[in-house]
This record gives structure tokens, sequence and C-alpha cells, in this order.
């Protein structure tokens, strides 16, 4: 069996998602992988999450960060400079998933920092999460990978991954908010690179092996780069959905509910106290059959009636 390792020289999740799928899909069966690899500025979603209800997509984007899906199950992180996520990808006959998180927590542990498994898919310390982990399979390989909340900057977490006036609801899976805490509050003197070593290390003892370092090539990954920063892959929701808002204005309020079927809206209901006229109804005919994509919206607006009230209430629904 033949135990390979890569760090990425790249920070943008799209390339580094891209990379990691192409060797899950073409990794022989005597090839094992072992990949570290970090983000700038991302949220990355799982695969069965809708984009809008885990994260304020316009906000994140406008400050120069990605919002980025993966094509492991779980829910939603966020990551920078101060996140290190690590991929395990074996054969299926020789995947451990004991030995995986043996890994990562032997690694820890030689900074004094004492780890365990917590739950279905978390790493704890001192009851506090340290790291979020997810899974994935083709019909040869099985891969595994997850964070290492290094140093992350915790108001940007929170930040980016709450959801406030806008209510979503759909089939995809919610993220559950747990406490989290950095490594480095645990010992201060860990850095990045010393934590690389000691799982590079770690990984050597457990599955006792060498590990061949490779260099990373992403000559062959264009097409998976492509989608994986393609609209379309991130941002769709579900095909059914609801979404609900409710919007102050000077002139009253606005309470709006739509429901979405292939991302297209299908219905909508709007109450109000205000005394313009028609506003109910020309709300809800405005928005009917209109693709549920800001862009589309905010340009059938322009000189309707009450383009002012539309635009606020469409960057509300995408922004909040």
């Amino acid at each position: 069996m033949k135990h390979y390792f890569v760090t990425s020289s790249q920070f943008n999740p799209y390339i580094n998602l891209a990379y990691e799928d192409y060797m899950l899909h073409t990794l022989k069966e005597d090839e094992c992988l072992f990949y570290l690899w970090q983000n700038h500025h991302t949220v990355v979603i799982g695969k069965n999450q809708n984009a809008y209800k885990e994260c304020k997509v316009d906000e994140l984007e406008a400050t120069g960060g990605y919002l980025a899906r993966r094509s492991s199950g779980g829910g939603a992180v966020y990551h920078d400079y101060g996140n290190l996520n690590f991929t395990f990808i074996a054969p299926k006959a020789n995947y451990n998933l004991e030995k995986n998180l043996e890994v990562i927590i032997q690694a820890l542990n030689w900074f004094e920092i004492h780890a365990s498994f917590s739950g279905r898919n978390d790493i704890e310390v001192e009851g506090f999460k340290v790291s979020g982990n997810a899974f994935a399979n083709t019909s040869t390989h099985s891969l595994h990978h997850g964070t290492l909340l290094f140093d992350v900057k915790m108001e940007d977490l929170g930040k980016y991954l709450n959801v406030s006036s806008v209510k979503l609801s759909s089939k995809g899976v919610e993220s559950v908010r747990k406490r989290v805490k950095n490594l480095k509050e645990f010992n201060p003197h860990l850095t990045l690179e010393s934590l690389s070593t000691s799982l590079i290390k770690a990984y050597q003892k457990v599955f006792e092996t060498e590990l061949i370092t490779l260099k990373m090539d992403v000559s062959a990954c264009d097409d998976l780069i492509q989608r994986y920063s393609s609209k379309a892959f991130r941002l769709e929701p579900f095909p059914t959905f609801e979404a609900s808002l409710h919007k102050k204005f000077q002139f009253g309020e606005v309470i709006l509910f739509i429901k979405t079927h292939q991302n297209i809206i299908q219905s909508a209901q709007v109450f109000t106290d205000s005394l313009i006229p028609d506003l109910k109804e020309n709300i809800e005919d405005f928005l009917l059959h209109l693709p549920f994509k800001k862009d589309a919206l905010l340009l059938k607006a322009i000189d309707h009636p009450h383009e002012d009230v539309l635009v606020e209430l469409i960057h509300e629904l995408f922004m909040s």
C-alpha cells in the first residue's frame, strides 16, 4: 500500500475541493492520500444544504469571501488562515476511521491538548469543539475530511454563518451551532507549522508507514474547478423550499411568504398594514414565477411602481 502526502499551495476553496475530488476518483486500489490545505475567508456548506439558509452569501462575497459546497454531507463551517483542513482518502478495504481519528488526537496530545471524538463527527477538547468531520465515498475509495480550528477569527465564524431576519425552511440539512474554541487557547505556543509537522508524524506512526510527498498538480482539474466555482453548483436552492421575511418600512410593515420549486417562485403572499393602494397585490404579482435569484429579481424590479420597496425586500432576502 502506497501512502501519499500533499500539502496545498492554494488558498482558493474551489481549487482545493476540486483537487480533493480529483484524487478521490483517480487514486488506485493500492493508494492512500493524506492531504493538508487551507482556504481564504470561506464558508463551506455540505452537499445537502441550502446556501441561503446557512450563510449570508452576499455579505460574505462583498468582503472578498467565498461560498463553497463540498462533496460530503454535514453542516456549514467557516475557514480562514487560522483553520487547517485535513483529508484522508483510502481504498474501502483499507479505510479505518479509528486510525484517522487517532492521527488527529495523537498529534494534539503531543502538544498537551487532550482531545477526544464526540458524537457523530466532532473532535472536542474539554467539551469545546475544535474539529468537525465529514465523509464521502466512491465505488472504490472512502474519504474523511475535517477542520482543525487553530486560530480562527471567531467573530467572522458567527458573522457569516448566522441567519437573522429571513427564516428559510427546506429539506436540506441545517447546521447545529455548538461551543467552539481555538486550539491556541489550549496551547498558546502551538503554530500551524508545528501542527502540520505533528500530523505528518502521527500519520506515519499510526499507519506504520512512510509518507511519499507529492507536489500538488491541478492541471487535470479544470473541469472540476469550474464545477465547484459555478453558481449553479454552489448557490442553487433545493428543489422545494420556503422563505419568510418580516420588514419594517416608514409606511408600515410587510410580511412576505414565498414558496419555490426548481428555483422558481411558485407562490408569494404578502401581509401589510400599509395604506398604499395595491401594494400587496403588486408585490405578489411581481414575484410570481420569477427565478429565486437576486440579480434576476433586481433587474426585473427596475422601473416597477414599487421599485424602492422591492429592492429593499430583495436585498433583505439574500443578505440576512
